[in-house]
């Protein structure tokens, strides 16, 4: 038997909800300064200050202590980021789930262990899809730490695209952020497709963050109540 089960969120799982989002984006701060450390002008940038002071002053004290407020200036701007994003989540979507999702032809699901809620995910039809099609868009797919490796975020997904079958939709898209590795390997080997990359801001373009499209295309639709497996 599995250590967890899935059911659709209920009011009582508001507060933890929201404490799983928050700690899931703050555990993308180290991964969003390793990416930008690794851009071309950053690897010039971070040798390049250091030696400049050192052959100024003199000083390798001073260089060392520069490169230290370099990094730490570094963390502050994305530390308050990503607090600013979270807030506002935390007054769109988050603010009112049973609004956002479930009374908007979408549905929200929590994956609960032990009577704890360990994960979490979303998901509202697209407003405007291509012609032709009808699509379900993922959100807020998120998983304690603590319950990774168990199967619960791919059995999140599952439910998500088991969801739009039944509600007749042509495909599920998503986007998540450059900086997600193990969210892209997770879609990617469910059979999603990176179909798009876009920049948010000229900050994140030099930041090197990006935020990526997939899509899941369903072998077939079938009509809102069906049942079938796949």
């Amino acid at each position: 038997m599995a250590p967890y089960h899935i059911r659709q969120y209920q009011e009582k799982d508001h507060k933890r909800v929201l404490e799983l989002f928050s700690r899931g984006m703050k555990e993308l701060i180290p991964a969003a300064i390793r990416q930008m450390l690794t851009l071309p002008h950053s690897l010039l940038l971070l040798p390049g200050v250091p030696v400049t002071i050192i052959l100024v002053s003199g000083s390798w004290l001073l260089a060392t202590v520069c490169s230290f407020l370099f990094l730490l200036c570094l963390w502050l701007i994305f530390w308050i980021s990503c607090r600013n994003y979270v807030a506002k989540s935390l007054q769109a979507d988050l603010a009112d789930i049973t609004k956002s999702y479930l009374n908007a032809h979408g549905s929200f699901w929590v994956a609960e262990s032990g009577d704890q809620v360990v994960g979490m995910v979303g998901a509202q039809p697209v407003k405007d899809p291509p012609l032709g099609k009808k699509q379900m868009q993922l959100f807020r797919l998120s998983v304690s730490s603590q319950h990774r490796g168990q199967g619960i975020a791919k059995a999140l997904v599952r439910t998500v695209l088991q969801f739009a079958r039944d509600q007749g939709c042509s495909d599920v898209v998503l986007e998540t952020g450059s900086v997600q590795y193990s969210a892209q390997a997770l879609y990617q080997a469910m059979g999603f497709r990176k179909t798009g990359q876009y920049f948010v801001s000229i900050a994140t373009r030099l930041m090197g963050l990006s935020i990526l499209h997939f899509t899941y295309s369903l072998p077939f639709a079938w009509g809102p109540g069906h049942s079938g497996k796949y």
